[in-house]
Order: structure tokens, then sequence, then C-alpha cells
């Protein structure tokens, strides 16, 4: 019989990759190649958040000029995220409707169920 070693070299996991945090530019990019991506198969979901720096986190009142926005955007495994400062909100957001109306045409119509005539039948 074979013995085993007293110590196991497994391979650690896969880790899950690092957000990568980019310029606006970058991350606009970065999401227009994940929608290309999911074109077949697959969702991108993105979210943006208020980020207000250390002294909203503790509570004291912060100068909304002063505010960012915090955009993530994540394909599978692929995650990319930018921070977004108030004055460059509007340019931002501009540029990221443009790539979402081009992007948005591959969706698909949801199928429906005919759920009137079961209910109409659970009634009578």
């Amino acid at each position: 019989a074979r013995s085993r070693p007293a110590v196991c070299c497994r391979r650690s996991e896969p880790r899950a990759p690092v957000m990568v945090l980019h310029d606006a530019d970058g991350f606009l990019t970065q999401l227009t190649r994940m929608l290309e991506r999911s074109r077949e198969k697959g969702a991108v979901y993105v979210t943006m958040k208020r980020y207000a720096g250390i002294e909203g986190k503790r509570g004291e009142p912060v100068d909304p000029a002063d505010c960012r926005c915090l955009v993530r955007a994540v394909l599978g495994s692929t995650k990319a995220s930018t921070m977004v400062a108030a004055k460059d909100h509007r340019r931002f957001m501009k540029s990221y409707a443009n790539i979402m109306k081009v992007s948005l045409d591959s969706l698909k119509k949801k199928e429906r169920r005919r759920g009137g005539e079961k209910k109409k039948a659970g009634a009578a």
C-alpha cells in the first residue's frame, strides 16, 4: 500500500478578483467590454452609491460638493469600479447613458404567462 504524506499539498481555492478602481473613462471602456461579453449569456450588474468619505462614516455633516459617487460593475467574476466627483457627474452620466442606450438593444421581452384564465377559474 502506498503511504500518503503527512502534509497535503492542495492548491488553494482560486480567489475572487479584486475590485479594480479605474478613472471614469477607463471604467466606461471596461463597462462597454462587459456589456459586449454579456450579449450571448450573462448579466452585468451596475450599482451606484453615495460616498462621503471618512466624515460621512463618522456621522459628521458633509458638504454635498465634497461627496462622490461610487459606481461598480460586475459580470461574473470580472469587477470594475470608479469614483465620480460631483463636478464630473453630469459628463459621466451622459457618457454612461449613451453606452447603456447602445448596449440595451439585445434585451429579450419577458414571456408572460396566461394568469387571467387561472384567476377566473379559481374565482368561480
